[in-house]
């Protein structure tokens, strides 16, 4: 926002605040457009391209949390497997939960250098 005034900005800021978080936005189905209207607080905005629908997704996978838990160290991922003999690992982003079983904790461990 270029030519943006001093009022546009916290006008803006304003409604990003009042507009709430983009999740819950995307949750209730809301548009671009829409989103754009509710964040700018304003009715009269151009719509240059009207074809795309916003969409949340997630790109954790069970390969990046083995990763995450190979990050912990040797020694903290021999304390889970001889205390627990699993883990479980939870994406902060979407809560999907990834389970991981003794074998697969030790196949994870082997690969730490």
């Amino acid at each position: 926002m270029p030519d943006a005034t001093e009022s546009d900005i916290s006008n803006v800021e304003k409604g990003i605040f009042e507009a709430g978080a983009i999740s819950k936005m995307l949750d209730e189905k809301l548009s671009l457009t829409d989103i754009a209207k509710k964040v700018t607080r304003d009715k009269n905005i151009k719509v240059i391209e009207d074809c795309k629908m916003p969409v949340y997704k997630c790109d954790c996978s069970k390969e990046k949390m083995a990763n995450a838990l190979s990050s912990i160290g040797k020694k903290e991922l021999e304390d889970i497997i001889k205390e627990d003999g699993k883990a479980e690992l939870i994406c902060h982003f979407c809560n999907k939960r990834y389970q991981f079983n003794k074998e697969e904790l030790e196949n994870i461990l082997k690969k730490i250098k």
